[in-house]
């Protein structure tokens, strides 16, 4: 193994190697049945989604592409980032055989010092309700869990955010919303989103207006 080099992704380094990489990352999950957005999208689709505005670092073991991780950005509408522009971390992965080794800290500090410096309000990202492990070293890092809620996948997700000039929330209130995002997305949905009954949709709709209400969204 090489000195590992972070680096912004080269010319010579496609969105489809990008893509190829992703799926490596990610195949024991796969192999499990466990669908993940991300690593299904070819490589043009992964070019679209980051826009104009987004960012790609890799990771490189001489020549070869190890990891990856890259930004979008977009303005928030949730009641933790409403007028909020706020960096999205996304499209994420590490080699097996390279995990454990600080790869994945490396690339998000790159990630940080180029938000930071772009005057972003926060960062947000999303990760399977049950990968501990990325949650365990986000939480590390100072993110928060706010919400549960059920993509087009065979699991629920949780949304994980990190504010750079201080959280404007306390735990408890954080706490408090993540919980009833938590009975509302799991009463109305299943995993994969399919919806449990029209009823019960209609219910979770009514108590969720009332919620943004209450607090004031």
């Amino acid at each position: 193994m090489n000195e590992i080099k972070i680096i912004e992704k080269p010319e010579w380094i496609s969105w489809d190697d990008i893509h190829q990489l992703l799926l490596e990352a990610h195949k024991d999950n796969i192999k499990k049945g466990i669908i993940l957005s991300y690593p299904q999208m070819p490589g043009e689709k992964i070019k679209e989604t980051l826009g104009e505005e987004g960012h790609c670092w890799v990771a490189l073991d001489g020549d070869k592409l190890v990891g990856t991780h890259s930004v979008s950005f977009f303005t928030g509408n949730k009641w933790w980032n409403k007028g909020k522009r706020v960096a999205h971390g996304c499209f994420t992965g590490i080699l097996k055989e390279y995990q454990g080794i600080g790869i994945l800290d490396e690339l998000h500090e790159k990630y940080h010092e180029y938000v930071s410096a772009k005057g972003i309000d926060m960062t947000q990202g999303d990760t399977a309700e049950n990968n501990r492990i990325m949650r365990r070293v986000l939480e590390k890092k100072g993110y928060k869990t706010v919400e549960l809620f059920a993509p087009s996948t065979d699991h629920y997700s949780v949304r994980i955010v990190r504010w750079y000039n201080g959280c404007p929330f306390t735990d408890k209130y954080i706490n408090r919303r993540f919980k009833i995002s938590e009975k509302l997305t799991r009463w109305r949905y299943k995993p994969g989103k399919e919806e449990r009954s029209v009823i019960i949709s209609f219910f979770c709709r009514v108590a969720n207006y009332l919620t943004k209400k209450y607090y004031r969204d």
